[in-house]
């Protein structure tokens, strides 16, 4: 997998993610979220990871871009419905995180897997 993988999250969680991105042959890099905006521009980006209400204002940010985001919540809410309505690729999943979906759906995004969505998807 060529493109990369760009967590934005609290700081414990992203190093957990990236790592086990990393097991299963994704490139990741975890990102604060003060300067994480200029690094989305890259083209070798293929997926933000966020957590939601972290990275509202990161999702505000990417509005009708082409990238893929993954959003992990809490709970399912009418804010955040209204946010993941802003984001063009929007895929949330409501914690717990189970591992194994997630780096299934990672793999299928870098690979091109969701690249014909409009809108977003709730997993």
């Amino acid at each position: 997998m060529s493109k990369k993988v760009i967590i934005v999250d609290e700081q414990g969680f992203s190093r957990i993610c990236s790592a086990l991105l990393e097991l299963q042959g994704c490139r990741a890099e975890c990102r604060p979220l003060s300067v994480c905006a200029v690094d989305l521009h890259h083209p070798d980006v293929g997926l933000v990871v966020t957590s939601y209400p972290y990275g509202e204002k990161l999702l505000e940010s990417l509005g009708g871009r082409e990238l893929p985001v993954l959003v992990l919540a809490d709970s399912l809410s009418d804010p955040l419905l209204n946010t993941l309505k802003q984001v063009r690729h929007a895929c949330c999943m409501v914690k717990p995180v189970d591992y194994e979906r997630l780096t299934s759906y990672v793999r299928q995004v870098l690979v091109g897997g969701a690249s014909e969505w409009g809108g977003y998807d709730l997993v």
